[in-house]
Protein backbone atom coordinates (compact mmCIF):
# COMPACT_ATOMS: atom_id res chain seq x y z
CA UNK A 1 0.00 0.00 0.00
CA UNK A 2 2.69 2.43 0.86
CA UNK A 3 4.26 1.72 -2.72
CA UNK A 4 1.66 2.77 -4.38
CA UNK A 5 1.17 5.85 -2.29
CA UNK A 6 4.55 6.47 -3.42
CA UNK A 7 4.16 5.98 -6.67
CA UNK A 8 1.05 8.04 -7.19
CA UNK A 9 2.72 10.96 -5.30
CA UNK A 10 5.24 11.04 -7.70
CA UNK A 11 3.10 11.03 -10.24
CA UNK A 12 1.25 13.75 -9.12
CA UNK A 13 4.48 15.80 -8.54
CA UNK A 14 5.90 14.97 -12.27
CA UNK A 15 2.12 16.35 -14.17
CA UNK A 16 2.23 19.08 -11.97
CA UNK A 17 5.54 20.22 -13.12
CA UNK A 18 4.88 19.70 -16.32
CA UNK A 19 1.63 21.91 -16.13
CA UNK A 20 4.00 24.34 -14.79
CA UNK A 21 6.31 24.23 -16.98
CA UNK A 22 3.95 24.41 -19.93
CA UNK A 23 2.31 27.43 -17.88
CA UNK A 24 5.67 28.90 -18.25
CA UNK A 25 6.78 28.42 -21.58
CA UNK A 26 2.71 29.49 -22.87
CA UNK A 27 3.19 32.99 -20.72
CA UNK A 28 7.15 33.75 -21.60
CA UNK A 29 7.04 36.50 -24.92
CA UNK A 30 9.49 36.05 -27.38
CA UNK A 31 12.23 38.86 -27.13
CA UNK A 32 13.83 39.77 -30.32
CA UNK A 33 16.85 41.85 -30.96
CA UNK A 34 16.33 45.73 -32.24
CA UNK A 35 15.68 45.56 -35.97
CA UNK A 36 18.60 48.51 -36.98
CA UNK A 37 18.78 49.82 -40.40
CA UNK A 38 22.71 52.02 -41.33
CA UNK A 39 23.25 53.71 -44.56
CA UNK A 40 26.82 53.33 -45.75
CA UNK A 41 27.39 56.58 -46.86
CA UNK A 42 23.91 58.38 -45.68
CA UNK A 43 20.50 58.97 -46.14
CA UNK A 44 21.82 61.73 -48.17
CA UNK A 45 24.77 61.49 -50.88
CA UNK A 46 26.67 63.34 -53.15
CA UNK A 47 25.69 63.89 -56.59
CA UNK A 48 29.13 61.86 -57.37
CA UNK A 49 28.54 58.90 -55.29
CA UNK A 50 27.67 55.88 -57.18
CA UNK A 51 26.47 52.94 -54.59
CA UNK A 52 26.63 52.83 -51.02
CA UNK A 53 25.70 49.29 -48.62
CA UNK A 54 22.67 48.89 -46.31
CA UNK A 55 23.41 47.27 -43.66
CA UNK A 56 20.71 45.28 -41.74
CA UNK A 57 20.76 44.00 -38.44
CA UNK A 58 18.11 41.57 -36.96
CA UNK A 59 16.90 38.42 -35.59
CA UNK A 60 14.10 37.87 -38.14
CA UNK A 61 13.49 37.80 -41.61
CA UNK A 62 13.08 41.26 -43.54
CA UNK A 63 12.52 42.69 -46.98
CA UNK A 64 12.77 46.08 -48.34
CA UNK A 65 10.24 47.83 -51.03
CA UNK A 66 10.79 51.51 -52.91
CA UNK A 67 8.65 54.18 -53.68
CA UNK A 68 10.44 56.36 -56.54
CA UNK A 69 10.67 60.03 -57.25
CA UNK A 70 12.72 60.09 -60.35
CA UNK A 71 12.43 63.16 -61.90
CA UNK A 72 11.32 63.11 -66.22
CA UNK A 73 12.48 59.93 -67.78
CA UNK A 74 15.01 58.50 -64.86
CA UNK A 75 12.46 55.45 -63.92
CA UNK A 76 13.06 53.40 -61.38
CA UNK A 77 16.97 54.87 -60.74
CA UNK A 78 18.11 52.96 -58.10
CA UNK A 79 18.32 49.20 -57.01
CA UNK A 80 18.82 46.83 -54.51
CA UNK A 81 21.27 43.57 -55.13
CA UNK A 82 18.25 41.73 -52.87
CA UNK A 83 15.05 42.63 -51.30
CA UNK A 84 14.37 39.66 -48.85
CA UNK A 85 16.34 37.56 -46.37
CA UNK A 86 16.95 36.28 -42.79
CA UNK A 87 18.78 37.59 -40.13
CA UNK A 88 21.91 40.32 -40.66
CA UNK A 89 22.45 41.31 -44.30
CA UNK A 90 24.49 43.53 -46.08
CA UNK A 91 22.26 45.00 -49.44
CA UNK A 92 24.44 47.03 -51.98
CA UNK A 93 22.33 50.02 -53.19
CA UNK A 94 23.44 50.60 -56.72
CA UNK A 95 22.19 54.26 -58.64
CA UNK A 96 24.67 55.81 -60.63
CA UNK A 97 25.79 59.63 -60.77
CA UNK A 98 23.11 61.74 -61.06
CA UNK A 99 24.23 64.55 -63.87
CA UNK A 100 20.84 66.11 -63.28
CA UNK A 101 19.60 69.76 -62.27
CA UNK A 102 17.18 68.26 -59.83
CA UNK A 103 17.59 65.63 -56.64
CA UNK A 104 16.63 62.30 -56.92
CA UNK A 105 14.64 60.75 -54.17
CA UNK A 106 13.23 57.40 -53.36
CA UNK A 107 11.66 55.98 -50.07
CA UNK A 108 12.71 52.78 -48.61
CA UNK A 109 10.24 50.76 -46.48
CA UNK A 110 11.77 47.76 -44.32
CA UNK A 111 9.03 45.27 -43.06
CA UNK A 112 10.45 43.29 -40.07
CA UNK A 113 7.74 40.86 -39.49
CA UNK A 114 5.09 43.30 -37.52
CA UNK A 115 7.39 46.43 -37.86
CA UNK A 116 8.10 48.57 -40.59
CA UNK A 117 10.95 51.12 -40.97
CA UNK A 118 10.73 53.62 -43.91
CA UNK A 119 14.01 55.95 -45.30
CA UNK A 120 13.88 58.78 -47.01
CA UNK A 121 16.77 58.26 -49.52
CA UNK A 122 18.05 61.46 -51.25
CA UNK A 123 20.78 61.69 -53.85
CA UNK A 124 21.79 65.85 -54.73
CA UNK A 125 21.13 67.20 -58.30
CA UNK A 126 24.43 68.28 -60.15
CA UNK A 127 23.95 71.74 -59.42
CA UNK A 128 23.72 71.21 -55.52
CA UNK A 129 25.92 73.97 -53.32
CA UNK A 130 25.58 71.65 -49.85
CA UNK A 131 26.96 68.43 -50.90
CA UNK A 132 27.53 66.10 -47.99
CA UNK A 133 31.59 66.27 -46.74
CA UNK A 134 31.79 62.84 -45.82
CA UNK A 135 32.03 60.48 -49.36
CA UNK A 136 34.01 57.38 -47.89
CA UNK A 137 31.78 54.56 -48.03
CA UNK A 138 33.04 51.91 -48.20
CA UNK A 139 36.08 53.42 -49.91
CA UNK A 140 37.73 49.64 -50.94
CA UNK A 141 35.21 48.68 -53.55
CA UNK A 142 35.74 49.53 -57.18
CA UNK A 143 32.77 49.74 -59.65
CA UNK A 144 31.08 46.45 -60.65
CA UNK A 145 28.64 44.71 -62.47
CA UNK A 146 27.18 41.69 -60.74
CA UNK A 147 24.41 39.87 -62.45
CA UNK A 148 23.62 37.25 -60.20
CA UNK A 149 23.56 34.86 -62.96
CA UNK A 150 27.57 34.34 -63.25
CA UNK A 151 28.74 37.16 -61.67
CA UNK A 152 28.01 37.42 -58.30
CA UNK A 153 28.91 40.21 -54.98
CA UNK A 154 29.13 38.72 -51.80
CA UNK A 155 30.00 40.79 -48.96
CA UNK A 156 31.12 39.45 -46.22
CA UNK A 157 31.04 41.10 -42.07
CA UNK A 158 33.47 40.59 -39.01
CA UNK A 159 31.57 37.75 -36.88
CA UNK A 160 34.29 39.85 -34.19
CA UNK A 161 32.24 42.44 -34.48
CA UNK A 162 28.98 41.55 -34.20
CA UNK A 163 28.92 41.57 -37.96
CA UNK A 164 28.95 45.20 -37.87
CA UNK A 165 31.98 46.34 -39.23
CA UNK A 166 33.14 45.13 -42.58
CA UNK A 167 35.27 42.21 -44.04
CA UNK A 168 35.79 41.89 -46.91
CA UNK A 169 33.73 41.26 -50.52
CA UNK A 170 34.28 39.26 -53.29
CA UNK A 171 33.63 39.50 -57.31
CA UNK A 172 33.04 35.89 -58.19
CA UNK A 173 32.79 34.16 -61.26
CA UNK A 174 31.15 31.16 -61.50
CA UNK A 175 31.82 29.98 -64.96
CA UNK A 176 35.43 30.46 -64.16
CA UNK A 177 35.23 29.34 -60.14
CA UNK A 178 37.31 32.12 -59.23
CA UNK A 179 37.12 35.51 -57.69
CA UNK A 180 37.73 38.34 -60.01
CA UNK A 181 38.56 40.46 -57.63
CA UNK A 182 38.58 40.49 -53.14
CA UNK A 183 38.52 44.39 -51.50
CA UNK A 184 38.82 44.89 -47.82
CA UNK A 185 40.09 47.31 -45.23
CA UNK A 186 43.16 46.33 -43.05
CA UNK A 187 44.09 47.82 -39.63
CA UNK A 188 45.92 46.81 -36.55
CA UNK A 189 42.79 45.50 -35.20
CA UNK A 190 42.17 43.28 -37.88
CA UNK A 191 45.36 41.33 -37.82
CA UNK A 192 45.96 41.29 -34.05
CA UNK A 193 43.29 39.20 -31.59
CA UNK A 194 42.03 35.77 -30.23
CA UNK A 195 42.29 34.47 -33.82
CA UNK A 196 43.85 31.50 -35.19
CA UNK A 197 44.66 30.02 -38.89
CA UNK A 198 41.84 27.54 -38.73
CA UNK A 199 42.59 26.07 -42.30
CA UNK A 200 38.71 25.07 -42.41
CA UNK A 201 38.99 24.06 -46.41
CA UNK A 202 35.55 22.45 -46.84
CA UNK A 203 33.35 25.34 -46.05
CA UNK A 204 30.74 27.80 -48.81
CA UNK A 205 31.08 31.14 -49.07
CA UNK A 206 26.78 31.41 -48.15
CA UNK A 207 26.25 34.21 -49.64
CA UNK A 208 26.43 32.16 -53.10
CA UNK A 209 24.48 29.20 -54.10
CA UNK A 210 26.25 26.14 -53.28
CA UNK A 211 26.33 24.55 -56.41
CA UNK A 212 28.08 27.49 -58.36
CA UNK A 213 31.04 27.33 -55.85
CA UNK A 214 34.19 24.73 -55.54
CA UNK A 215 34.31 21.97 -52.35
CA UNK A 216 38.12 23.06 -51.44
CA UNK A 217 38.81 20.20 -48.71
CA UNK A 218 41.43 19.40 -50.91
CA UNK A 219 43.68 21.72 -53.25
CA UNK A 220 43.48 21.95 -57.39
CA UNK A 221 45.17 19.57 -59.53
CA UNK A 222 48.85 20.23 -60.26
CA UNK A 223 51.28 22.68 -58.86
CA UNK A 224 48.79 25.35 -57.27
CA UNK A 225 47.93 25.73 -53.86
CA UNK A 226 44.56 26.99 -52.78
CA UNK A 227 46.26 30.52 -53.05
CA UNK A 228 44.38 33.58 -51.02
CA UNK A 229 43.28 36.94 -52.10
CA UNK A 230 42.61 37.68 -48.92
CA UNK A 231 45.34 36.43 -46.61
CA UNK A 232 44.03 33.81 -43.63
CA UNK A 233 46.97 36.28 -41.54
CA UNK A 234 45.46 39.51 -42.33
CA UNK A 235 42.36 38.17 -40.50
CA UNK A 236 43.17 37.17 -36.78
CA UNK A 237 40.16 39.06 -34.51
CA UNK A 238 38.92 35.83 -33.79
CA UNK A 239 38.68 32.04 -35.35
CA UNK A 240 35.70 32.88 -36.81
CA UNK A 241 36.75 35.88 -38.75
CA UNK A 242 39.80 33.68 -39.94
CA UNK A 243 37.39 30.77 -41.06
CA UNK A 244 35.90 33.53 -43.79
CA UNK A 245 39.05 33.31 -45.52
CA UNK A 246 38.75 29.91 -46.34
CA UNK A 247 36.03 30.37 -48.72
CA UNK A 248 36.35 28.80 -51.77
CA UNK A 249 35.39 32.33 -53.34
CA UNK A 250 38.40 33.90 -51.20
CA UNK A 251 40.56 31.54 -53.57
CA UNK A 252 42.26 31.07 -56.89
CA UNK A 253 44.49 28.22 -58.58
CA UNK A 254 48.27 30.15 -58.01
CA UNK A 255 51.53 28.48 -58.39
CA UNK A 256 52.94 27.47 -54.91
CA UNK A 257 56.36 28.85 -56.49
CA UNK A 258 54.31 32.30 -56.17
CA UNK A 259 52.30 31.27 -53.35
CA UNK A 260 54.86 30.54 -51.03
CA UNK A 261 57.69 33.06 -51.86
CA UNK A 262 56.74 36.04 -53.37
CA UNK A 263 53.53 36.52 -52.76
CA UNK A 264 53.69 35.46 -49.13
CA UNK A 265 56.01 38.11 -49.03
CA UNK A 266 54.13 40.63 -50.44
CA UNK A 267 51.12 40.46 -48.09
CA UNK A 268 53.68 40.78 -45.38
CA UNK A 269 55.02 44.24 -46.94
CA UNK A 270 50.92 44.94 -47.57
CA UNK A 271 50.43 44.20 -43.52
CA UNK A 272 53.58 46.42 -42.48
CA UNK A 273 51.70 49.52 -44.32
CA UNK A 274 48.56 49.13 -42.94
CA UNK A 275 50.61 49.19 -39.38
CA UNK A 276 51.93 52.60 -40.83
CA UNK A 277 48.66 54.51 -41.20
CA UNK A 278 44.78 54.85 -39.86
CA UNK A 279 43.70 52.16 -42.89
CA UNK A 280 44.73 50.45 -45.69
CA UNK A 281 42.44 49.76 -48.25
CA UNK A 282 43.60 46.95 -50.57
CA UNK A 283 41.85 45.29 -53.73
CA UNK A 284 43.40 42.38 -54.28
CA UNK A 285 42.94 41.09 -57.85
CA UNK A 286 43.75 38.08 -60.17
CA UNK A 287 43.23 38.56 -64.16
CA UNK A 288 42.88 35.83 -66.86
CA UNK A 289 42.83 38.46 -69.90
CA UNK A 290 44.06 42.06 -70.03
CA UNK A 291 41.73 45.22 -71.43
CA UNK A 292 42.47 44.17 -75.31
CA UNK A 293 45.10 41.43 -74.42
CA UNK A 294 44.85 38.21 -76.28
CA UNK A 295 46.18 36.41 -73.54
CA UNK A 296 45.54 32.47 -73.66
CA UNK A 297 43.75 31.18 -70.69
CA UNK A 298 44.87 27.51 -69.22
CA UNK A 299 41.86 25.72 -66.72
CA UNK A 300 42.96 23.02 -64.06
CA UNK A 301 39.98 21.14 -61.81
CA UNK A 302 40.13 21.02 -58.12
CA UNK A 303 40.53 17.48 -57.13
CA UNK A 304 37.30 17.15 -55.30
CA UNK A 305 35.87 17.64 -58.52
CA UNK A 306 37.22 17.38 -61.71
CA UNK A 307 33.58 18.77 -64.13
CA UNK A 308 34.75 22.19 -62.77
CA UNK A 309 37.22 23.79 -65.09
CA UNK A 310 38.58 26.63 -63.00
CA UNK A 311 40.59 29.34 -64.70
CA UNK A 312 44.51 29.85 -64.14
CA UNK A 313 45.24 33.89 -63.56
CA UNK A 314 48.08 35.52 -65.72
CA UNK A 315 48.34 37.67 -63.59
CA UNK A 316 47.85 38.91 -60.01
CA UNK A 317 47.24 42.70 -58.40
CA UNK A 318 46.80 44.93 -55.38
CA UNK A 319 45.44 48.26 -55.58
CA UNK A 320 46.19 49.85 -51.92
CA UNK A 321 45.00 52.91 -50.54
CA UNK A 322 46.77 54.30 -47.66
CA UNK A 323 44.33 56.95 -45.60
CA UNK A 324 45.87 58.71 -42.80
CA UNK A 325 44.06 61.29 -40.02
CA UNK A 326 46.75 64.07 -38.66
CA UNK A 327 44.45 66.79 -36.96
CA UNK A 328 41.40 65.64 -38.10
CA UNK A 329 42.36 65.64 -41.95
CA UNK A 330 42.31 63.33 -44.17
CA UNK A 331 45.11 62.07 -46.78
CA UNK A 332 46.16 59.89 -49.33
CA UNK A 333 48.29 58.08 -51.32
CA UNK A 334 47.95 54.97 -53.84
CA UNK A 335 50.11 52.76 -55.67
CA UNK A 336 49.68 49.45 -57.19
CA UNK A 337 51.25 46.09 -57.56
CA UNK A 338 51.19 43.92 -60.56
CA UNK A 339 52.88 40.44 -60.46
CA UNK A 340 52.78 38.00 -63.16
CA UNK A 341 51.73 34.80 -62.06
CA UNK A 342 55.14 32.91 -62.50
CA UNK A 343 57.39 31.67 -59.94
CA UNK A 344 59.14 34.32 -58.13
CA UNK A 345 60.51 35.17 -54.84
CA UNK A 346 61.43 38.02 -52.83
CA UNK A 347 60.11 41.65 -51.91
CA UNK A 348 57.94 43.72 -54.46
CA UNK A 349 60.49 46.60 -55.50
CA UNK A 350 59.85 49.39 -57.52
CA UNK A 351 59.68 47.25 -60.83
CA UNK A 352 55.97 45.91 -59.94
CA UNK A 353 54.90 48.75 -59.11
CA UNK A 354 52.51 50.91 -61.48
CA UNK A 355 49.85 54.00 -61.00
CA UNK A 356 46.08 52.95 -60.38
CA UNK A 357 45.56 54.80 -63.48
CA UNK A 358 47.70 52.26 -65.31
CA UNK A 359 45.91 49.30 -63.36
CA UNK A 360 42.59 50.78 -64.58
CA UNK A 361 43.53 50.28 -68.28
CA UNK A 362 44.97 46.76 -67.54
CA UNK A 363 42.17 45.76 -66.19
CA UNK A 364 39.13 48.13 -67.07
CA UNK A 365 38.02 48.54 -63.05
CA UNK A 366 37.47 51.77 -61.53
CA UNK A 367 39.08 51.63 -58.02
CA UNK A 368 38.72 53.76 -55.25
CA UNK A 369 35.59 55.33 -57.02
CA UNK A 370 34.47 57.24 -53.64
CA UNK A 371 37.43 59.25 -53.26
CA UNK A 372 36.64 62.89 -53.90
CA UNK A 373 37.23 63.21 -57.70
CA UNK A 374 40.12 66.07 -57.51
CA UNK A 375 41.79 63.32 -54.77
CA UNK A 376 41.30 60.60 -56.72
CA UNK A 377 42.98 62.36 -59.74
CA UNK A 378 45.77 62.88 -58.26
CA UNK A 379 46.75 59.74 -56.03
CA UNK A 380 45.72 57.55 -58.83
CA UNK A 381 47.90 59.11 -61.48
CA UNK A 382 51.26 58.98 -59.20
CA UNK A 383 53.07 56.80 -56.64
CA UNK A 384 55.19 59.05 -53.88
CA UNK A 385 57.71 56.18 -52.90
CA UNK A 386 58.23 58.03 -49.85
CA UNK A 387 55.01 56.83 -48.31
CA UNK A 388 55.68 52.75 -49.66
CA UNK A 389 59.62 52.63 -49.54
CA UNK A 390 59.94 50.24 -52.14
Amino acid sequence: MMKLQNISTKWILVVVATLVAVAQSGCTPVVHNPNIVHFGVGETVAHTTKQQFISIATDLAWSITIDYVAPEGEGNWCSLNRTEGSGNANVMMTFGENTLAEERVATLHFTFYNEVQSFTFTQRSAQSTSEPADLSGWMELPTFEADGNHIYFSPHMLPSTGNRQRSFSVLYDTDNYLPLWVAYPLCKGNMYGSGNRVNDWGILDPNIPADKQLYMKYSYNGSYDRGHMLPSASRLGSNDDNRQTFYPTNMTPQLGGLNQKKWATIEGQVRDWAEGCDTLYVVTGAVMQTVGGGESVKYTYCKSDSSKSVAIPNYYYKALLQLQIRGGVKSYQAIALWVPHTPASGAATMDDAITIDRLEELTGYDFFPNLDPSTEASVESTIDNRFWGL
